[in-house]
């Protein structure tokens, strides 16, 4: 299992305000992003919270419940979710856009327990409206992430990174000071499995690492404003060797990285369970219980299986990066293949650091 914790992912609805051009909606078929008739009902979310919560003491792990979309806040039954999460005392995170938070559901959403919300910036304000499809997109996720603030509820700002967006960094994380977010970070594009590396927004190695570099740069004059984030699995290859990364290589044993297989699950709105969201391999339906769709399925066990990983990839790393098994997937074909975006070969010295969280 993983490390101290178990999460579920849940796309709660496919109906969404915006119109993201990167959205895995988009992906799946639903290009309206409008929600089916199998949406689950209340009952059946109920019973995938009471499962988080006794799995995870049953495994000793912390449970934790990440509440995305579509958007959440169009679920119309979110703030009874939210009361019964909190019932259990379960940490929620909203994953959201950020337009729908108004003044008033911010203090709804801080009353049931929400400490934690992520909301996504791919862009300064021309480039995000672009991305999301609206004109409005960018102001009012700045409104929302001010909103959060005034009560009390911590802002991550997260950004896909794009070939169209790289060079908006900068612009990103200052916005995001003023507006009062506590945290940001971004992830990496995960591009169309029809295109592979010949997707436009894709960027490949090279790209990526200059990016973790400008990034780490960013780091030295903005983080005493804002917590920036060395979270992404590829963060791994500029941090220290450190003692447990050694054992983790010397032994086997996954200790961090891409948690795909190992930390949870992702629920889409009907119920089918993903390995992670950005790997779209039905492997069950919740209602067949954590503990099958964990141990059970034979996807999770080969996520888990780090000598063939490590086979596939001819990477030492692999106990404690894994590399994204989506990118790889959405590339190759085969989730347990080399990521395409690995910069170890460009890594120097005087990149690596010790990784304070």
């Amino acid at each position: 299992m993983g490390q101290g914790q178990l999460f579920i992912q849940w796309d709660s609805t496919n109906d969404c305000n915006l119109r993201c051009s990167h959205c895995y909606h988009n992906r799946e078929g639903n290009q309206k992003h409008l929600q089916d008739n199998n949406l689950m009902d209340f009952k059946k979310v109920k019973s995938m919270i009471d499962d988080l919560y006794f799995t995870s003491k049953r495994w000793e792990r912390t449970p934790r419940f990440h509440i995305s979309g579509g958007e959440p806040l169009m679920r119309k039954d979110l703030m009874e979710i939210l009361n019964y999460t909190q019932s259990y005392k379960i940490p929620t995170r909203l994953l959201t856009n950020g337009t729908l938070i108004t003044k008033s559901k911010s203090k709804e959403i801080s009353k049931r327990g929400v400490k934690k919300l992520q909301i996504s910036l791919d862009g300064n304000e021309e480039r995000h409206n672009i991305v999301r499809g609206k004109h409005f997109a960018y102001r009012k996720a700045i409104e929302g992430i001010k909103n959060c603030t005034e009560n009390n509820i911590s802002v991550t700002v997260s950004m896909t990174a794009l070939k169209s967006n790289k060079n908006d960094l900068e612009d990103v994380i200052k916005n995001s000071i003023d507006a009062g977010a506590k945290f940001f970070g971004f992830q990496s594009y995960v591009p169309d499995s029809k295109l592979g590396i010949n997707d436009p927004e894709f960027l490949d190695a090279k790209e990526t690492y200059n990016l973790f570099k400008r990034f780490r740069e960013l780091s030295q004059i903005y983080g005493g404003k804002i917590k920036l984030l060395e979270t992404e699995v590829l963060w791994n290859l500029m941090h220290c060797d450190d003692p447990l990364k050694k054992e983790s290589r010397e032994k086997g044993i996954f200790i961090g990285g891409c948690g795909a297989g190992y930390t949870g699950i992702t629920v889409l709105s009907d119920g089918t369970v993903y390995p992670c969201r950005r790997l779209p391999i039905k492997i069950g339906n919740i209602n067949e219980g954590l503990i099958s769709l964990i141990t059970e399925k034979e996807v999770m066990r080969n996520l888990r299986d780090l000598n063939q990983m490590k086979k596939n990839t001819n990477c030492e790393k692999v106990s404690y990066c894994r590399g994204c098994r989506a990118i790889a997937y959405a590339i190759t074909g085969n989730y347990m293949a080399k990521d395409p975006m690995c910069f170890k070969e460009f890594v120097k010295e005087k990149d690596l650091k010790e990784h304070k969280k």
